[in-house]
C-alpha cells in the first residue's frame, strides 16, 4: 500500500502516493514562483535609490493586476540535485467584463518538464495545468508525473466566503490577491509578504533572441523573521534553509510598461547575501498585453477521464488562514 505524503508550500497543496519526489519538488517551485484596465504609461520616474524600490514594486504589481489580458510563453530553467529541469508552457489570463463575486480573472498555465536525465518517451512528458476556468467556479491543478496523474481542485466561492466569515484585516477578499488562485498578481502579493525588497534598482537589461528589453533589476531577501523560523526550531536546533527555498530573488521590470519580465532565484543555506549564479529563473516573453484576443474557451476545462478529482479546498483554506497575505 502506498502512503500519502502531504506537501504545503506557501498556498500550494498537493496529495502524493508514488510520484518523484526530486521532480515533484520541482513542480512545486515552478507553481510558487507556480492578474480593471491600468494605463502602460504615465508611471512614476526612478532614482537609483532604495526608497524607489517599493514604489516600483507596487508599480509593477498593478500594472499585472491592471491588465485586461495577458498572454506569454513561459520558461523556467531549475538546477537541483545534481539534475536540471526544463520547464516550458504558455499562460494566459483574461478578465471578466462582468466579474462575478470577487474573482477578477480566468486565467491558464499550462507547461511540460524535462530533465537532462529523462530517458523515457518525450511524447509523453511530465506535465502540469492549473485553470481557472470559464464559470469562475473551481480551480483545477492537473499534474502528469512519471505517468502518475492527479487532478485536484479547488472551490473559488467557499475560500472567498472562508475569508470573509473570519473577517481577517491581513488576507484580502479578492481571489486575484492570493497566492496559488489569483494567478500572477497573488504569486507577486505573497513575494511581497515573504521579501524584503530595499536595495536600489538597476537599470539594466535582458535579452531574448533577437530583442533586448530595458529593465529595472530589482532584489528581495527573504525576510529576517522567516529565515529565523527555517534556520532554528523551538528546540533551538540549528537547519539549513531547503535548497529548494529560495532566500533571494531578482526581478527584472519593464521600464515602459512595469511588467516583470524575468525572476533569477538564489539560495544560501543561511539565508546570507549571495554572489553566486541563480539556481533558477523564470521568463516570461511573447508577452502580449491588453489585446482581448484571447478565446473564452482557452478557460474551458473538462477534467481528463477516469481520475477522480480530489477537493482540496479545506487545505488551501487553512494555508491561506495560518500564511496571511500583503494587502495595500
Amino acid at each position: 500500500m502506498l502512503m500519502k505524503k502531504r506537501y504545503t508550500l506557501n498556498f500550494v497543496y498537493f496529495n502524493n502516493s508514488g510520484l518523484s519526489g526530486r521532480i515533484f519538488i520541482v513542480i512545486l517551485f515552478f507553481m510558487m514562483q507556480s492578474w480593471h484596465i491600468f494605463a502602460q504609461t504615465g508611471f512614476s520616474s526612478l532614482s537609483a535609490s532604495s526608497d524607489a524600490t517599493e514604489p516600483l514594486y507596487y508599480e509593477m504589481l498593478f500594472s499585472v493586476e491592471g491588465a485586461n489580458a495577458i498572454s506569454a510563453s513561459v520558461r523556467q530553467n531549475i538546477r537541483l540535485f545534481n539534475q536540471e529541469f526544463n520547464t516550458y508552457g504558455t499562460y494566459n489570463e483574461l478578465k471578466s467584463d462582468d466579474p462575478r463575486g470577487n474573482v477578477p480573472a480566468r486565467f491558464r498555465l499550462e507547461v511540460k518538464v524535462q530533465t537532462t536525465q529523462d530517458t523515457r518517451d518525450v511524447k509523453s512528458p511530465n506535465t502540469l495545468t492549473i485553470v481557472c476556468e470559464n464559470t469562475y467556479n473551481y480551480i483545477y491543478r492537473y499534474l502528469s508525473l512519471e505517468g502518475e496523474k492527479r487532478l485536484e481542485r479547488i472551490e473559488i466561492k467557499r475560500v472567498v466566503d472562508a475569508i470573509e466569515k473570519l473577517g481577517r484585516d491581513d488576507i484580502p477578499t479578492e481571489v486575484g490577491s492570493l497566492f496559488g488562485v489569483g494567478g500572477l498578481a497573488g504569486m507577486l502579493r505573497e513575494m511581497k509578504n515573504r521579501y524584503d525588497f530595499n536595495t536600489a534598482p538597476v537599470k539594466t537589461q535582458i535579452q531574448e533572441k533577437n530583442s533586448a528589453t530595458i529593465v529595472w533589476k530589482i532584489r528581495g531577501r527573504l525576510k529576517p523573521e522567516i529565515v529565523a523560523k527555517l534556520t532554528e526550531d523551538v528546540a533551538g536546533k540549528k537547519h539549513v534553509i531547503p535548497q529548494h527555498t529560495p532566500t533571494a530573488i531578482d526581478i527584472y521590470v519593464g521600464i515602459e510598461d512595469r511588467f516583470p519580465y524575468r525572476f533569477d532565484y538564489f539560495w544560501t543555506p543561511d539565508g546570507g547575501k549571495s554572489t553566486d549564479e541563480p539556481f533558477a529563473y523564470l521568463v516570461f516573453y511573447n508577452l502580449i498585453l491588453h489585446t482581448r484576443s484571447i478565446s473564452a474557451s482557452t478557460f474551458d476545462y473538462l477534467p481528463p477521464e477516469n481520475i477522480p478529482v480530489d477537493d482540496v479546498t479545506d487545505q488551501v483554506i487553512l494555508q491561506i488562514m495560518a500564511t496571511g497575505s500583503t494587502k495595500r
